[in-house]
């Protein structure tokens, strides 16, 4: 039951060094039931847990820590998705890392949707932390500081690549909230990072002094110290917000829910011009996994939009160019590109063995009015194998279409592709 902690009831209690995999966020739920948290690391332990998600995890009780997970060790959480966890009168919704030899590495990972009675609503970090590749969205300090994440002290930090949004405090740092440097000599610091949209009474993305490694956009600066057009960050004020244009946290590709970079985003081609996986530059790829840079730099946050679709012999670009799309085919002996005729506008068709043959056609449909999703319909007159793949360069989200060898093409229309309809 709650507040049991030797791996009988209630929580999982890892004692001893331990490696946990999942089967991906989606397919791998570890669900709390609010009856406890979700994990609690002992002190001394090695833990790696990657392609899960922990959720609905829940602490009652003044000060007690970690909804979700509460770290005392060395936890790797990779790939996984932290949601919907509670910590009623402590700190920590969603993770909570606090012990004097404790260590978090987070990465590739989001940590959403979370709620602390008091400080962090997402996380409260007292340890060796490093984060990369991170969304941090909607978390919630119900009665204090750091919506997103809360800073102590003595917190040695760094982050790279992160989406900071949506999160909201009571107080002070809707974003993050950064106890004073000045009691220790350093404060986190973070790189090619977004710190915008977030909520709070005053300083709502940042309160207290940060160390940046430069190239961050902050959507409202005022009340963090730290961040400086010396270190190339994009920074706005109370009075000239600096709006980050993202899209909804969705699945846009990867392994973990993602907020989009739309178009016009000043966060375009503006993270750290060194080459990616370099010392001081951007990390080598994105929170999905899609390579960086895709564009002539990398993109701030830890989204990466991919290169816009150029029409050629093979490529269909459909729907103002936002959409890519291409098909192979392959018989029992050969196989190869399909070729690609462009109709209209969202209409093409694709040719196997003769360009006066139409084996595949295909529209991207804007079905955003009815159920703010894009419609992909295919229908042909083959019974060759065929593979079209469709990608948003926008978010960098794939769906993949396959007609098996030796059956004639089956219709289809698929209305719920792509999720993501602004602009």
């Amino acid at each position: 039951g709650a507040g049991e902690d030797l791996g009988a009831t209630g929580d999982l209690d890892i004692l001893d060094d331990l490696v946990l995999l999942g089967d991906g966020a989606i397919d791998t739920i570890v669900d709390a039931g609010q009856i406890d948290r979700v994990i609690d690391v002992a002190p001394g332990a090695t833990v790696e847990i990657r392609d899960v998600t922990l959720r609905t995890g829940r602490v009652q009780g003044a000060g007690v820590p970690g909804g979700g997970v509460r770290n005392r060790g060395a936890l790797t959480l990779a790939r996984s998705v932290i949601t919907a966890n509670t910590s009623t009168e402590g700190f920590g919704g969603g993770i909570s890392s606090s012990d004097t030899n404790a260590s978090l590495t987070l990465t590739q990972s989001t940590v959403s949707d979370n709620t602390a009675g008091g400080r962090g609503g997402g996380l409260a970090l007292d340890a060796t932390v490093v984060l990369t590749n991170v969304t941090i969205s909607g978390n919630r300090s119900l009665a204090d500081f750091g919506g997103g994440i809360y800073f102590f002290a003595d917190t040695q930090t760094t982050v790279n690549n992160a989406t900071i949004t949506g999160n909201s405090a009571s107080q002070q740092g809707g974003g993050i909230f950064a106890e004073s440097a000045a009691f220790i000599g350093f404060a986190p610091e973070l790189a090619n990072s977004i710190l915008a949209g977030n909520t709070a009474p005053s300083e709502p993305d940042c309160s207290g002094s940060v160390a940046s490694g430069g190239y961050n956009l902050v959507g409202n600066g005022m009340g963090c110290f730290g961040f400086a057009p010396a270190t190339h960050d994009l920074e706005g004020t109370t009075g000239a917000l600096l709006d980050p244009r993202l899209g909804p946290l969705g699945g846009n590709g990867g392994p973990t829910p993602t907020h989009a970079l739309l178009a016009g985003s000043p966060a375009l081609d503006a993270g750290n011009p060194a080459a990616p996986g370099s010392g001081s530059g951007c990390e080598a790829s994105d929170q999905r996994g899609t390579a960086r840079p895709g564009g002539t730099r990398c993109d701030i946050g830890a989204f990466e939009q991919t290169t816009a679709c150029v029409a050629g012999g093979n490529t269909l670009c459909l729907q103002g160019g936002r959409f890519k799309v291409t098909a192979t085919w392959q018989t029992g002996t050969d196989s190869g590109e399909a070729g690609a005729v462009t109709l209209t506008s969202d209409t093409g068709y694709f040719w196997f063995f003769d360009p006066a043959n139409v084996e595949v056609t295909l529209k991207v449909l804007d079905g955003c009015a009815l159920n703010d999703r894009f419609w992909v319909f295919l229908s042909g007159l083959t019974n060759v194998r065929v593979d079209v793949k469709v990608t948003d360069t926008l978010t960098g989200q794939e769906r993949t279409y396959t007609n098996p060898q030796d059956r004639v093409f089956r219709t289809r229309l698929d209305t719920s592709a792509f999720a993501t309809c602004e602009p």
